[in-house]
């Protein structure tokens, strides 16, 4: 991945959530509880939040509006980072906002790639709909992740599942790739560059990372603006 991927790619999300498109994912997030993520996802939040059983420091990479704010457990202090500024004003007046109880918040306009944290670690990270959508997960990431965590810390993220989003025509593609010209080839390289990522290319990058405790689930989302495969990744220090 190199880094005029991920600058593309940060440039075009920061573009993307524009203040009339943050305002209206806003407004959504009141309907999102009605979807299946919301169950899901919250659920895994709370348990993963409540399993230290005492107050935690947490970090929620690519916060946006906040909207799993009010399903931490046991959070004394909560960083959000996101690149839109446009999110994060709107993360000061979260989805159920009266249910959040964390005496804490902190929210970073800026790139995780780049921030720099100092010396500050976490109990919990958390990242839903960000590395591995809309900006590369790297090798780098990673170990910067691992680097944030307190000993004893989870990481959770999800990545999109790429050959879950291949259609017919881009499989037959694949499968005649090496037969074709190298012009034709690399039209396809650059129409193909994605971030999401392919059970293999995840295992590869986990197995290269810092981590040495991780599992990896499949889960598909039924959800109108999210639907399709996604790995989820939990990570222990």
């Amino acid at each position: 991945m190199d880094n005029q991927q991920l600058k593309t790619s940060e440039e075009k999300t920061i573009n993307l959530y524009n203040k009339a498109y943050s305002e209206n994912y806003r407004a959504y997030d009141e309907q999102f509880i009605n979807e299946p993520s919301y169950p899901h996802f919250g659920g895994i939040i709370r348990k993963l939040s409540a399993s230290f059983g005492r107050p935690i420091s947490v970090l929620e990479v690519g916060c946006g509006t906040g909207r799993y704010f009010h399903t931490l457990q046991n959070t004394a202090h909560l960083t959000g980072i996101d690149i839109s500024e446009h999110m994060l004003e709107l993360a000061r007046h979260p989805l159920k906002e009266n249910e959040v109880n964390i005496p804490d918040i902190r929210l970073i306009a800026g790139s995780v790639y780049e921030y720099d944290f100092g010396n500050q670690q976490f109990d919990f990270i958390y990242c839903i709909g960000v590395l591995g959508e809309h900006v590369p997960l790297t090798p780098a990431m990673l170990v910067k992740l691992h680097q944030l965590l307190n000993d004893g810390g989870v990481l959770f993220t999800t990545v999109v599942n790429l050959d879950a989003r291949k259609n017919l025509k881009r499989k037959l593609a694949e499968t005649a790739y090496p037969m074709m010209p190298q012009r034709v080839k690399q039209v396809l390289d650059e129409r193909w560059k994605s971030n999401y990522l392919t059970l293999q290319q995840l295992k590869t990058l986990m197995t290269a990372s810092p981590f040495t405790n991780y599992d990896i689930e499949n889960y598909i989302s039924e959800d109108k603006g999210w639907k399709g495969g996604h790995y989820e990744v939990t990570a222990r220090k």
